[in-house]
């Protein structure tokens, strides 16, 4: 993979993220998912191991259903 496709992925990849978290209603969730990639952002930093993520939050499912309302 050469530069361009990997700053391409890394984008997309960006991108992806926000949308998520603006489709985030409840604050209590979006701070909890600020606490975590703080967490992770500083254990990449230190060299650190992050923690398994998905373990004990909500489903995959749950999240699409706060971005985009029950069906």
């Amino acid at each position: 993979m050469n530069d361009d496709e990997v700053f391409d992925v890394q984008r997309r990849e960006e991108l992806r993220l926000i949308k998520m978290f603006l489709g985030i209603k409840d604050a209590a969730r979006r701070q909890r998912i600020l606490a975590l990639a703080e967490q992770l952002a500083d254990d990449a930093a230190s060299g650190i191991p992050g923690p398994a993520v998905g373990l004990n939050g909500p489903s995959r499912e749950d999240a699409s259903q706060e971005a985009h309302g029950p069906t």
